[in-house]
């Protein structure tokens, strides 16, 4: 999540409008995609191939346990940004709440996630998941033309389910390690896996290069969208995380984990492999 602000001289385009280049940056980022897509054989001959990961097992990837060995540091960080987050972020989550009704948040959230199309179309395409590309496509078409630019998912409701993918997903599917647990300043729980893949999606992100010469506040103004949206979200859930929790930082931990192998695995996780986690409903 997020935009990466660099005010540099002479990149500016000013006869290009905000919607062209967001129209041409989807369409270049999925036409590279496909140009450099992996084939989804396994290798033959002498010629080797990554298989991503299939849309209905586990086979493929097994994320192991983290390991955390920098857990001294990790808590302290935690702490501090637990420290942000309940000064900072929960309140305006709870004002941001207060102020707009839920169908208008609902739209806000919606606009969020068309905005990242072109982010997960690519990792879509990378991974070899043509399927799930396609669903990405129509969703972006749909959305865009009969959902008012993405504030209402008219696709969803057609039966196009949303789903999101990131480049940390991408390196999960050729094999590269997650590495150790991080907790990182502000980001949060990660991992350098999960970092690389975080700088690479800034890249990528058309919304970079749209608000590449405007002021501070327009640059960041979608990871703050982002932010405050996912925090909206999350308030009973962390709440509730919270007041169980026997060890805040050790679920916290868990829940990263489980999270991410479901993500990694498009949803798909046993039950019997995940780690025993306080009950907080």
């Amino acid at each position: 999540m997020g935009v990466l602000f660099i005010d540099m001289v002479g990149m500016r385009d000013k006869g290009v409008t905000g919607l062209s280049r967001l129209l041409a940056a989807f369409c270049i980022v999925a036409a590279t995609a496909i140009f450099i897509a992996p084939p989804s054989t396994l290798a033959d001959g002498n010629r080797i191939v990554i298989q991503p990961v299939s849309d209905d097992g586990l086979d493929e990837i097994e994320e192991p346990g983290l390991d955390d060995p920098f857990e001294g540091v990790n808590r302290v960080i935690f702490a501090l940004n637990d420290t942000v987050d309940q000064i900072v972020l929960r309140p305006v989550a709870l004002v941001y709440r207060t102020v707009l009704p839920r169908p208008l948040r609902k739209g806000v959230a919606n606009f969020l996630n068309h905005a990242r199309t072109p982010v997960t179309l690519a990792n879509d395409i990378l991974q070899g998941d043509m399927k799930r590309a396609e669903t990405t496509m129509v969703r972006f078409f749909l959305n865009t033309v009969a959902g008012f630019g993405g504030l209402r998912d008219i696709a969803g409701e057609a039966g196009w389910e949303y789903h999101s993918e990131d480049f940390g997903q991408t390196l999960a599917t050729y094999g590269v390690p997650s590495g150790p647990y991080i907790v990182a300043p502000i980001l949060g729980p990660s991992t350098p896996r999960h970092l690389v893949g975080r700088a690479v999606d800034i890249l990528a992100n058309p919304w970079t290069w749209i608000l590449w010469d405007a002021t501070t506040l327009e640059s960041i103004s979608p990871t703050l969208g982002e932010t405050i949206s996912a925090r909206d979200d999350a308030l009973e859930t962390l709440d509730a995380t919270r007041e169980g929790s026997p060890d805040y930082y050790v679920t916290i931990k868990s829940l990263y984990r489980q999270n991410r192998e479901s993500e990694v695995n498009n949803g798909a996780v046993l039950e019997e492999e995940l780690p025993d986690i306080p009950d907080v409903r």
